[in-house]
């Protein structure tokens, strides 16, 4: 199957932004995720100390784009870039007014992309007034979570499992070994019996006592 474009480009993009503080978002985010069939841009999600540099590492690859102001960004940095694959790119950064700050180590790396935590888009989709993009989001977190609980589960149950085991194999060795203590008690008892018929009086323990006693 065909990789789709902003995919394949948050690859290509991976090694240009390395040591910078950035993950990848949006669609293509939710594509990963099943969520969506075809992405149609890379959102790119940098912290504003490293925002200029991103922006002229990514001009590596691809041409500015000037982008009209408007009022309901929600961020304080801003960049739309065209890739050299038509793909576009959306770097962004001090989301929110710089009140949502992006946090690196929310991030998880696959295949050398630093992915942002479907978490923190689904608070960004929310700011930006995604309500459909959120619901989508939350479905797919409480259906995670409810697959993690019954992982859970079904990995105590395996442990309670063997340990019942254990317990069967340990109790069925201590009843051998009851087994075998009665039945080494029944021998010394016909033994003790057998001494008794030989016409011999019985020992007491009073006669075992040494002498200076």
């Amino acid at each position: 199957m065909k990789t789709a474009a902003p995919l394949a480009l948050a690859h290509k993009v991976a090694p240009l932004l390395d040591g910078l503080a950035w993950g990848v978002g949006g669609s293509v985010l939710l594509y990963t995720l099943g969520l969506e069939a075809a992405p149609h841009d890379l959102d790119l999600v940098v912290s504003e100390e490293d925002f200029a540099q991103a922006e002229a590492r990514l001009l590596a690859i691809a041409e500015p784009v000037d982008v009209a102001h408007h009022p309901q960004r929600r961020s304080r940095r801003f960049a739309r870039l065209l890739a050299d694959d038509g793909t576009t790119v959306e770097l962004m950064a001090g989301l929110d007014g710089g009140r949502w700050r992006f946090d690196a180590a929310s991030t998880e790396t696959r295949d050398g992309v630093r992915w942002m935590a479907a978490e923190d888009w689904v608070e960004l989709y929310r700011l930006f007034g995604r309500p459909y993009r959120v619901a989508q989001l939350e479905n797919w977190l409480a259906a995670r979570d409810a697959q993690r609980r019954a992982d859970e589960l079904e990995i105590r149950a395996a442990w309670l499992d063997d340990t019942v085991d254990a317990l069967s194999q340990t109790l069925a060795r201590q009843q051998q070994e009851i087994d075998l203590l009665q039945e080494q008690l029944r021998l010394l008892y016909r033994q003790t019996q057998r001494g008794g018929d030989d016409g011999a009086a019985p020992r007491s323990l009073r006669d075992e006592i040494p002498p200076h006693y």
